[in-house]
């Protein structure tokens, strides 16, 4: 159990994931946003004089990139996120050299990844659900999850070193190099 990683390297992790995700969403989503509010502006200020038109392509920019950058963060965030539940390591894990493995420190399997992922992505996985018509009752349940996996992530500063997610699917994070078969 001592060979568990505690919070400030997961959080270094959490942090350079955080970062890579922003830089990437901003920049490729801002910039094919921007691409495609640019020609909506154009057709929108099609009959007006070249000032108006001018005017529409550079509002429809603004108004692209802004939304590019949103759905950017949003598309590019989750499939970063399913790169953890495949592999046991989110890229900031991986530059830091750590991995996810059964509590005892052995390899665990993908199975097992992927659960300990749809927990600690639960709340997102529930306001995804509540997106369906009809189903919009579930988003006060998606709020609380989000809420108990946040509070649930400070269990690593327990003596186990576990977040809630870790200890819903028997898991936890180690040094890559201590992980045994």
């Amino acid at each position: 159990m001592d060979k568990r990683v505690g919070f400030g390297l997961r959080l270094g992790a959490a942090l350079l994931d955080m970062c890579l995700i922003v830089v990437v969403s901003l920049l490729l989503g801002g910039t094919l946003g921007a691409l495609l509010g640019v020609g909506a502006g154009a057709i929108v200020g099609a009959g007006a004089g070249s000032n108006e038109q001018a005017a529409a392509a550079v509002t429809g920019a603004a108004i692209g990139a802004m939304g590019g950058m949103a759905i950017g963060i949003a598309v590019f965030g989750f499939l970063y996120s399913l790169v953890e539940a495949l592999t046991g390591a989110s890229p900031g894990k991986m530059a830091l050299k750590l991995k996810i493995a059964f509590e005892d420190g052995r390899q665990a399997p993908v199975s097992t990844y992927v659960t300990r992922w749809a927990v600690k992505y639960a709340g997102t996985l529930l306001s995804v659900v509540a997106l369906i018509p009809g189903l919009h009752l579930v988003s006060p349940l998606a709020s609380l999850a989000s809420f108990v996996i946040f509070v649930g992530c400070f269990l690593v500063l327990g003596d186990k070193r576990q977040a809630l997610h870790d200890l819903a699917a028997k898991t936890a994070v180690f040094k890559k190099a201590d992980i045994t078969a």
